[in-house]
């Protein structure tokens, strides 16, 4: 009785066991796969090089460049050019220091008592100073030059000739010099001058006994070279108007004399030729004056 209770109870045990088992050895076969097997490596198979591809032609490459490099030159020719930016400040900046450097100027003057006229200077950054110009001698001017030649010779056929005839003419001159401070405006010149005057004279109006028995008249040619020397002031206005003012002195060191005669006087007459000989004298020792040199002008720079 006992035994046969007992064997259904042993039966389930036994069935819950092997069931348990079976479901365990499946789980560890899903957690731990078999390892694959090593495969044996494959032998390598050397093939054959492949033949060298042929190389094209480089003047097609050249030829197609070519178009493209033209066409970009044309097309840089053809695309309008930016205007550059002027930098106005910098050039009127770049004007004014021209200007306060260099003086390019024409200006009307006179050296009086000798000439008027017109003269071009030009001064370098240094100071260093050239001008020439030309002028017209007027009879007032002249006539003091040859009055005090004449006076101081002593002579009666000089003082004819040169106090009694009428004389007119014109330089022309050159000088340098140097004006070392601007902001003070002082300079120094120096240079030379050449006078040709022209004077005729009445005989019958000279005054001498002998010149005016002789009748008739006299044209007296006279050539002048003259130093010069000049100490003054020059100064600007708005950078453009030159102004000048200056002492100086003038003095012959050469003079010619030619005497012909017109209005039917003798010719080679020994008397003016005498004349002409002493004041070409008195003119060289005595032929200094001082000047007053006065200036306007404009710089061209």
């Amino acid at each position: 009785m006992r035994f046969h209770s007992f064997m259904p109870s042993a039966m389930c045990v036994l069935g819950i066991a092997l069931s348990s088992r079976a479901a365990y050895a499946e789980h560890s076969s899903g957690s731990f796969p078999e390892l694959p097997q090593e495969q044996p490596a494959p032998i390598p198979v050397r093939l054959p090089p492949p033949p060298p591809r042929p190389t094209p032609p480089s003047a097609p490459a050249a030829e197609t460049a070519t178009p493209t490099a033209e066409t970009a030159g044309v097309g840089s020719a053809l695309a309008p050019s930016r205007p550059r930016p002027v930098d106005s400040n910098g050039d009127a900046r770049a004007a004014k220091r021209r200007r306060q450097q260099w003086l390019l100027s024409l200006e009307a003057v006179t050296h009086a008592p000798i000439d008027m006229g017109v003269q071009l200077g030009l001064e370098t950054p240094q100071g260093l100073r050239l001008f020439g110009g030309y002028g017209i001698v007027p009879g007032a001017y002249l006539d003091l030059l040859t009055g005090i030649a004449g006076s101081a010779s002593g002579n009666s056929y000089a003082q004819a000739l040169l106090q009694h005839a009428q004389y007119a003419g014109h330089t022309w001159r050159i000088q340098a010099g140097w004006r070392p401070f601007r902001s003070l405006g002082l300079y120094g010149d120096f240079g030379y001058s050449r006078l040709d005057a022209k004077g005729s004279l009445d005989l019958s109006a000279s005054g001498i006994p002998l010149l005016e028995a002789l009748g008739g008249g006299y044209v007296a040619t006279t050539t002048l070279d003259m130093w010069l020397v000049e100490l003054g002031y020059q100064g600007e206005i708005a950078d453009r108007v030159v102004l000048g003012l200056a002492l100086g002195c003038m003095g012959t060191f050469k003079s010619t004399t030619s005497i012909s005669a017109v209005n039917g006087a003798p010719t080679n007459n020994a008397i003016l030729n005498s004349a002409a000989t002493q004041a070409d004298a008195a003119l060289e020792k005595y032929g200094i004056a001082p000047t007053l040199t006065l200036r306007l002008g404009f710089d061209l720079i």
